[in-house]
């Protein structure tokens, strides 16, 4: 385990580990969990709807989605030439563990802008579906940009993954009006593979050559776009299905989605000096089950700490796993 990891490790945990206050019962259906228990200040949820506070949201939230994008486009745009717009089907690609990736955003652009909508003072409905029209412009404006690439295009699979990770949402709020089950994502944040490969004319390659082309460089991209290194998790929360129960109301349980050994879209080639090479391991899917944490969940009396849980929310806490992959059973003690 790397100096990184621990750091990680420690900084997620602690907030459990250390405990916030305990809140009695506090009701997550409501727009303000805290009532009654946190101070009021101006993380309190508006009652009616305020101008100011909705173009504060408005305002962070563009700038928030600027940078991301402008990160975004500078880690998977900016090498590739552009092109005129185009669509392409990529549903068999890196075996759909992108689609998932699309989903997982949707789900969490959904939830973000409907927290600040309601903070805002917008009603419920009004605030679920702008979040639905929300999540899907913005990663329209993403698929935009693969459409308008060279070496990408429009995927209208993308498209209907993002629908489905912002239905998530919608669809939960519609039912129960809180969100039982999250997707979240997790990344071990592995070091490129240094594994050599010979192709038949004798030369002499390796399998970290893919990886850093295809994956990149620098943390932000290979936390983006390591197919091999990322997950993508369903958590569900057991206390809001079974109410009467002694689970804490932090305690979730998650199935994760990962692939292992693939390198390529549609296979593990490369062309290296004008030499072409292939890994000969081929690319395999992973099912995983493990326990993991809903974070805003966590008993706080403070409206900031809950603020901050919420926000990371988005990410699966390293866990015990039991993994299925290749017709086997495996554990790990510590998943990240």
């Amino acid at each position: 385990m790397s100096h990184l990891q621990l750091l990680l490790l420690f900084t997620l945990w602690t907030p459990i580990l250390s405990g916030q206050g305990r809140p009695i019962n506090p009701d997550f259906t409501e727009r303000d969990p805290l009532e009654g228990v946190a101070a009021d200040n101006w993380l309190r949820p508006d009652s009616t709807f305020s101008a100011g506070r909705f173009y504060t949201s408005l305002g962070v939230g563009a700038a928030l989605y600027g940078s991301a994008s402008y990160g975004l486009y500078q880690a998977w745009y900016a090498d590739y030439e552009r092109a005129p717009l185009r669509s392409f089907d990529d549903w068999g690609e890196w075996n759909q563990m992108d689609k998932a990736g699309h989903a997982f955003s949707a789900y969490i652009f959904s939830r973000y802008s409907f927290a600040g909508l309601r903070w805002a003072g917008m009603k419920r409905p009004a605030a679920r579906y702008a979040a639905l029209g929300v999540a899907n412009l913005l990663q329209g404006t993403i698929e935009v940009m693969d459409g308008y690439s060279a070496e990408w295009g429009f995927s209208w699979s993308d498209m209907g993954a993002n629908l489905s990770g912002s239905l998530l949402f919608t669809v939960q709020d519609i039912a129960w009006k809180e969100q039982r089950i999250l997707l979240k994502v997790s990344n071990d944040l592995r070091d490129h593979p240094d594994v050599p490969v010979t192709n038949g004319n004798g030369a002499i390659s390796n399998l970290s050559y893919p990886s850093r082309t295809r994956f990149g460089e620098n943390l932000l991209e290979r936390y983006l776009k390591d197919y091999n290194a990322q997950t993508i998790w369903l958590s569900a929360n057991p206390k809001a299905f079974f109410p009467k129960s002694r689970l804490p109301t932090w305690l979730n349980v998650a199935v994760g989605y990962g692939s292992e050994n693939v390198y390529g879209a549609y296979g593990n080639g490369w062309t290296e000096n004008g030499q072409r090479f292939r890994y000969e391991k081929e690319g395999y899917r992973q099912v995983f089950l493990s326990p993991d944490v809903y974070l805003s969940r966590i008993p706080t009396k403070k409206r900031w700490v809950r603020l901050v849980l919420g926000a990371l929310d988005f990410i699966k806490l390293p866990a015990p796993a039991l993994e299925y992959s290749e017709g086997k059973l495996k554990g790990h003690w510590l998943m990240w």
